[in-house]
């Protein structure tokens, strides 16, 4: 058979039901192969947006997505996609084409070295230069993307390779199903630590999200009586309506819950990855840090580890619960600052005003949807404001990328998750700014007659941005921009569109949107003065 047909044959192996992607003129025979195959091509509007909805798929299946380009600019469009895979830790597999190898070593229409491109991206990456060595280097990849913390492969497949005639059979990648379990020494530290301190803070980070995970750190938290807060990603690893739950942890300059830090004598952090949020933002009076991960701590001068437990979550916490003691009640000033957080949160959820408030959109787009149910966030002024107001109660139900941050993310990354949890609502909620970078995969949507809905918040400016600037050096600047008629674009794709003109109107077109049959398209304007309102609320709370 043809290297492409082998290649084929080992992603069938590892249980592909889609690929997303699109053709180019070098990789054709695994287009090709891909027809005579179980597995779905699906054909996107841009490589980015293909590694978003497969990096999705992903991170909510547990299994690696996979994505397809062709060489030179097809594999550079990819590689935004294939960071935020990376950075924000989603199993992913990246393949790109790549031109004969008799042309590598000369200048070569459209040949850029990808190896060295994508190195700095991926966990691993490799150019296949035998055929026979597909089986291998496929099992490896799916093992090594979802291993400890899960990312981005590359596989590079020349033009030359795919077409060669070989011989093989798929491997089956053996998943490494052991538990390390903390030594008995760590467990007694790590204890005793926590026993000796008077006002423990827990931290939990997007590393927490597993099966077992949640329960363990529920039975560890109501045990030691402590308060706790998560980073974006990590939010609904514990439901966010617990009574010890303080704020979800990520403004830039620090909310309510930072203040909580000020008061720690010992942070507990149990899955904490500081690519989302670093410990100069909430230590910054270097309080001793209990690390519990599946990874080793990173240095950070921020970061002053006591003690440490490395190794399988849930176990670790298990054994460590046994070995702490019961306490009776939260401390009265983590009590205090969580009143406070309560009663911030529900400012303007109920106003009339038009633009809307964030707290009101956001109130809304609670209502309508279940526990269950799956709300993404894009990057942008909105980000945070989900990621403060927005109450997740499981995990992986309110996503926010906050690794590599990357803008137009939601709307392939809606595709992604509706495709991976077809019987859940899904809503995107995107910046004006964001929607507009991968506004293409909206006929991608559309093509798959997929029911998501897209919310876009209009405003015409980058408003985190402006939220930063005015914040730093008091005035903004080049900021703003104009905007199509989104709700005419939508109906130019076959699709439907809503214009909220009037806050009333937004519960009911939530509604009518869930119940379309494909994507739908809400513009809905927002009153981002309350970005400042917000900044001077904080300055005044200190």
């Amino acid at each position: 058979m043809k290297a492409a047909e082998l290649f084929v044959k080992c992603l069938e192996k590892q249980n592909v039901e889609y690929i997303f992607g699109v053709p180019g003129e070098e990789n054709i025979d695994l287009v090709d192969a891909l027809n005579q195959s179980s597995i779905k091509f699906i054909v996107c509007r841009h490589e980015t947006g293909a590694a978003l909805i497969a990096g999705m798929m992903g991170k909510l299946t547990g299994k690696p997505g996979v994505c397809l380009s062709t060489l030179g600019p097809g594999a550079t469009n990819m590689v935004t996609g294939v960071a935020c895979a990376t950075l924000d830790r989603m199993p992913l597999v990246a393949i790109t084409a790549q031109t004969d190898l008799t042309m590598q070593h000369k200048s070569s229409h459209q040949y850029l070295n990808l190896i060295e491109l994508y190195r700095p991206i991926s966990k691993w990456n490799t150019s296949i230069h035998d055929g026979s060595v597909i089986p291998e280097v496929v099992a490896k990849a799916f093992t090594l993307a979802t291993s400890n913390l899960p990312g981005a492969i590359h596989i590079e497949l020349p033009n030359n390779i795919a077409s060669t005639l070989v011989q093989g059979q798929p491997l089956q990648n053996e998943l490494d199903s052991q538990k390390v379990i903390a030594s008995n020494q760590s467990l007694s530290d790590v204890a005793m630590a926590i026993n000796e301190a008077k006002f423990p803070l827990v931290l939990i980070g997007n590393n927490a999200i597993g099966e077992d995970v949640p329960t363990e750190i529920i039975t560890f938290i109501e045990k030691l009586q402590s308060p706790f807060t998560e980073t974006f990603m990590a939010k609904g690893v514990v439901p966010e309506n617990h009574p010890l739950h303080l704020q979800t942890i990520g403004l830039p300059e620090g909310d309510f819950v930072n203040q909580a830090f000020s008061r720690a004598d010992l942070v507990i952090t149990i899955g904490y990855d500081p690519i989302e949020y670093g410990p100069q933002k909430w230590n910054k009076l270097l309080a001793p840090i209990i690390h519990i991960d599946v990874n080793g701590a990173e240095t950070d001068s921020f970061y002053p580890v006591k003690a440490s437990l490395v190794g399988d979550l849930s176990a670790n916490l298990q054994s460590l619960t046994v070995q702490i003691h019961q306490r009776n009640e939260m401390d009265p000033f983590y009590r205090n600052i969580k009143e406070t957080i309560t009663n911030d949160k529900l400012i303007n959820t109920t106003s009339d005003a038009c633009p809307l408030s964030p707290q009101r959109i956001i109130q809304e787009i609670q209502a309508v949807l279940s526990s269950d149910d799956i709300v993404l966030s894009d990057v942008g002024a909105h980000k945070l404001w989900i990621g403060r107001q927005y109450e997740a109660l499981k995990p992986n139900t309110c996503i926010i990328s906050n690794g590599l941050a990357s803008m137009g993310i939601a709307l392939p990354g809606a595709i992604g998750a509706k495709l991976a949890c077809p019987d859940k609502k899904v809503i995107a909620v995107c910046g004006d700014g964001a929607f507009v970078m991968s506004a293409a995969e909206f006929a991608t949507a559309v093509q798959l007659k997929l029911p998501i809905v897209i919310m876009i918040w209009r405003d015409g400016r980058y408003g985190m941005i402006e939220w930063e600037q005015e914040n730093k050096l008091s005035h903004s600047s080049n900021i703003e921009f104009d905007n199509p008629d989104f709700v005419a674009l939508a109906k130019s794709y076959g699709a439907k569109g809503y214009k909220v003109t009037q806050a009333t109107e937004l519960s009911g077109i939530l509604q009518q949107a869930l119940l379309e049959k494909g994507p739908v398209l809400i513009e809905c304007p927002v009153d981002y003065e309350e970005n400042f309102r917000l900044s001077e609320r904080l300055k005044n709370s200190h």
